[in-house]
């Protein structure tokens, strides 16, 4: 009698391994869309959210918080609070009224460093965007200690708010295009191009700090004075130009993601983002948009103007 043997021969093998991989191979790019598309969904909630707590603010108190509480390009105010951003105000209205009770003391310290630093490292979810590898970066310190308390920068978010379509300098501090920066005191009726026609905060990205002795203030909310809280619409989402700050980290280990050059007067943070081909933006009537990177640069910057009397096209 002759056995007859049964399995697979190795060409065989062979062709269904390929067809697996094959098949892994057209699955894997729809498994990260999908993932991006919930990210950016994600995103756009947060973005929500944020619109919504600001407009909130501005029925219990009238007006919108300042972009920054301080006077002036690197200064500090010499009244109180000194030197922190909208973010720590709209706390209450981001469903945070917890910590916003215990930070509330500190705010009246004339100290930009009197925020104790477990309080400060708290991340707030709404103001991180899942797309960014970065996100949630906390506790940029320098100096001997580690951390030392008074030199804590605390928690870094991805959402900013619209100052206008210029670079900060020393002469535009307290007379920016857009509705948000340093002191500002604007409502709904600074708006007079339209809420719809008019950003109010837009996504950047986070570039990682102490990385081999670097820093990075960009996005940081509780020592603001220095723009980190404000973002511009000078130039179109994800441009190559680098953002311009007193203190950030001008190679990051891929100088395409985040590029900045360190200036101590002219500052400016562009919007950013990792979803493909542009950012997600709020407007000041609380809606959510993604605008392309390929957006018309007129466009982009007509968007950030409170009273500029344009018209912006479409996007």
């Amino acid at each position: 009698m002759t056995l007859k043997r049964t399995g697979f021969t190795l060409v065989e093998l062979l062709v269904v391994i390929a067809i697996i991989g094959v098949l892994i191979a057209l699955l894997l790019p729809a498994v990260q869309q999908a993932r991006e598309a919930a990210r950016r969904m994600t995103c756009s909630n947060h973005q929500k959210q944020l619109g919504l707590a600001m407009h909130n603010y501005h029925d219990t108190h009238g007006v919108f918080p300042p972009g920054v509480f301080a006077d002036g390009l690197n200064d500090q105010l010499d009244t109180n609070p000194r030197a922190m951003s909208w973010m720590p105000v709209l706390l209450p209205f981001l469903e945070q009224g917890p910590l916003h009770d215990q930070l509330q003391p500190f705010m009246q310290s004339r100290s930009s460093a009197a925020f104790p630093s477990d309080l400060m490292n708290t991340k707030i979810e709404t103001l991180m965007c899942p797309s960014d590898p970065n996100r949630g970066q906390t506790g940029e310190v320098h100096g001997t200690a580690d951390p030392p308390p008074d030199f804590n920068d605390g928690f870094h978010g991805n959402y900013l708010l619209c100052h206008g379509n210029e670079e900060i300098t020393t002469t535009t501090d307290n007379n920016a295009t857009g509705m948000f920066y340093y002191l500002s005191k604007t409502d709904f009726s600074s708006c007079t191009d339209g809420t719809a026609n008019t950003v109010m905060a837009a996504e950047i990205l986070l570039v990682k700090s102490n990385v081999s002795g670097a820093r990075d203030w960009r996005g940081r909310y509780y020592r603001a004075d220095h723009l980190s809280s404000i973002v511009s619409t000078r130039l179109p989402p994800n441009t190559t130009a680098s953002d311009k700050m007193r203190t950030c980290q001008g190679s990051p280990p891929n100088p395409s993601y985040a590029p900045c050059a360190q200036d101590t007067n002219t500052q400016v943070i562009y919007a950013r983002s990792q979803h493909p081909g542009g950012v997600m933006m709020t407007l000041m009537d609380a809606s959510v948009q993604f605008v392309s990177e390929t957006i018309n640069t007129q466009t982009w910057q007509d968007l950030g103007t409170k009273a500029g009397g344009e018209v912006p096209g479409e996007y």
